[in-house]
């Protein structure tokens, strides 16, 4: 078990010291609390810092906020680590101690690291009227060796002859972000929660590692600069904000300031998959929640969701889950 009386993390704001994002911050990183969702005060920002997971082999963590002032927070660690961070807001900078560089993760990006050193420095820069949004993932070095043990061959290539410091950056694609959307949206709670979040631990080191290992020399059908991404990720959020009411794919290229060449193809290989297709499935997504939550008729959802006409909506909807709108309403009110 953890000595509670040492902390592994210290984390401390360079700014204000008694900075309750920081104290939220502690108590996660050091198991001080489990499952944890703490909203962020209104006179620093707004959003918050939720906890999915909490043990001594794998912890993850949700950061979506927008702070009102410029945060420098500093943190120590003083556990060996190895961590995978995903970034889906808008940038983050650190600086490590040591080092003379500076580190930028830009939206859209991730990246992978192991350490062996027991104290590693670090501080973050958080901007004011920024929305940062990231997934982190711990995984402890003994379960790691576990998981490992079944992909020796991918991990050696994946490390290049680097065993103890590794630090790898890669673009998160559609497989990964599939996998990190569904561990934010887990749909299960207490025992069965934990043996679902392992499994899509292990899906996502398989897909990660896929990723590295066998998919590096894949042709990209654009190239797409880093404003670029960032457009693209802005126009997802447009669509996103009023899935009903979309723009037409010339006004969303207006709206972000991006040809609609780019911005097609630049969607598709960014979230794989196009714009017309990603609407309709988020809209499809909406319907099936507003059966299971709402159990509304199949016309006032089809309505509800965009489509005009009933009898199109009833075969998108097949299509996606396999069953007509009818026969799912049936099942839910059978529950």
């Amino acid at each position: 078990m953890i000595n509670k009386e040492m902390k592994q993390y210290e984390i401390k704001n360079l700014i204000d010291q008694r900075c309750p994002v920081c104290e939220e911050f502690s108590k996660i990183y050091n198991l001080e609390t489990m499952e944890h969702e703490f909203e962020v005060p209104r006179e620093i920002g707004n959003g918050h810092l939720r906890q999915i997971v909490s043990s001594e082999d794998i912890q993850i963590i949700n950061f979506n906020t927008t702070f009102h002032r410029h945060m420098e927070i500093e943190g120590m660690s003083k556990a060996p680590h190895i961590d995978m961070f995903f970034c889906t807001g808008e940038g983050l900078e650190w600086e490590f101690q040591g080092k003379r560089n500076k580190f930028e993760l830009l939206s859209g990006e991730s990246f992978l690291s192991k350490t062996k050193s027991r104290e590693n420095i670090k501080r973050w820069v958080y901007p004011p009227k920024h929305q940062f949004n990231f997934i982190e993932i711990k995984i402890h070095p003994k379960k790691f060796e576990q998981i490992k043990e079944n992909i020796e061959e991918e991990w050696n290539i994946f490390c290049k002859g680097k065993y103890d410091e590794i630090f790898y950056k890669n673009r998160i694609t559609p497989p990964i972000n599939l996998v990190l959307q569904q561990i934010i949206n887990c749909p299960f709670k207490k025992g069965l929660k934990n043996i679902y979040m392992e499994g899509k631990i292990l899906e996502l080191l398989s897909v990660y590692l896929n990723d590295a290992v066998y998919q590096r020399e894949r042709h990209n059908t654009v190239k797409l600069s880093n404003e670029d991404i960032t457009s693209i990720y802005k126009a997802r959020e447009i669509l996103d904000n009023d899935i009903v009411n979309t723009p037409t794919l010339a006004s969303l290229s207006k709206m972000i300031c991006l040809n609609e060449f780019k911005l097609k193809n630049g969607f598709k290989e960014i979230f794989g998959d196009t714009v017309y297709s990603y609407v309709i499935d988020k809209r499809l997504e909406r319907a099936r929640l507003l059966f299971d939550e709402k159990n509304m008729q199949v016309s006032e959802v089809a309505s509800h969701v965009g489509y005009a006409n009933s009898s199109h909506f009833a075969l998108a909807f097949r299509k996606k889950f396999g069953v007509n709108p009818k026969e799912y309403l049936k099942n839910v009110a059978e529950q």
